[in-house]
């Protein structure tokens, strides 16, 4: 995956002074390697690289990505010719690849677009995929961390990005392994029968999630690499009425495979979580956390403004 180093493009991005315990380095988040030659990670007994991809050849692979991940139509893809000039906003579209690959033997792929949202600076992470080949070996929170560390040099204090809320595994990374938090909910936001081939008919609802770059929270998560897990046996489950310092809203533990065996059951778990989580929200509670078990799984949910975000919890 060859590719310009790294800070060939953005390099005038001059970071805002920041409390020292706040920076992280590549060494601090498990890396090797260099920007000029990409950083590296051993799992499993692989090495994998990971680099910014900004030329047009390389993001073509990032294209078939999309559709082996997804189950996108073609005109759902991001192309590579818009990809291209991720970069030029402070973003960066960052590949994965296991050491040695072809060029476009991607493992997988993070995009996300830099800008500005009420003159504060931000990351809106648009896309990351996994391929189905690759999974297990930490890859989706490893391009997460890279992210993070590429933002936080170039002056971003925040990324943003949203997430099927009945997906557990990407609840886990976000929320358990990241340190994200979440407090609104977007009803079909691609439209109903986008991604068919993953989700079926139903509607796209989303959850978004906030990373505050700056938080202990968030520094502490992606140094330990922990993913911090919660009993959530004894909170009680959303309810209007409920009174209590935490609560819940469950989701399926398996998504994917409800949506084979039984559609229905499916549909009405998206409409169920959909009229929780408004609720919820509409109530003054945020998603901080998430835990799951053989037979459930669930988000953890306390009142907005408990913690501070200087606070890990």
């Amino acid at each position: 995956m060859p590719s310009d180093p790294p800070d060939k493009i953005g390099s005038s991005l001059s970071p805002r002074p920041l409390a020292k315990d706040i920076w992280l380095t590549a060494d601090e988040l498990g890396f090797g390697g260099d920007e000029a030659t990409g950083r590296t990670r051993d799992v499993g007994g692989n090495r994998f690289v990971f680099r910014p991809l900004r030329r047009l050849v390389d993001l073509v692979a990032v294209e078939q990505l999309q559709l082996d991940v997804f189950g996108l139509a073609e005109r759902e893809v991001i192309p590579a010719s818009e990809l291209v000039v991720v970069a030029e906003t402070g973003g960066e579209v960052i590949g994965a690849a296991v050491a040695g690959a072809e060029e476009d033997d991607l493992a997988g792929a993070l995009v996300g677009w830099g800008g500005f949202v009420d003159g504060a600076p931000r990351i809106v992470s648009d896309l990351l995929a996994v391929h189905s080949s690759q999974r297990g070996f930490g890859i989706g929170a490893d391009l997460k961390r890279l992210q993070a560390l590429i933002a936080i040099r170039r002056g971003f204090r925040e990324i943003v990005w949203t997430v099927d809320p009945l997906r557990a595994a990407n609840a886990r990374l976000n929320l358990a392994k990241l340190g994200a938090v979440a407090h609104r909910y977007e009803r079909d936001r691609y439209g109903t029968g986008f991604g068919g081939g993953l989700y079926g008919r139903m509607p796209t609802d989303r959850l978004h999630m906030v990373w505050d770059l700056t938080s202990k929270r968030t520094r502490d998560r992606l140094i330990s690499r922990d993913t911090v897990t919660t009993d959530f046996e004894s909170i009680p489950p959303f309810s209007p009425a409920v009174r209590a310092p935490a609560t819940i809203i469950e989701i399926p533990t398996d998504i994917d495979r409800l949506l084979t065996v039984d559609p229905d059951a499916a549909m009405a778990w998206r409409f169920a979580v959909r009229s929780n989580f408004e609720a919820a929200f509409a109530d003054g509670w945020e998603v901080r956390g998430f835990g799951n078990t053989a037979t459930r799984a669930a988000y953890i949910l306390v009142p907005r403004d408990t913690f501070s975000s200087d606070e890990a919890g």
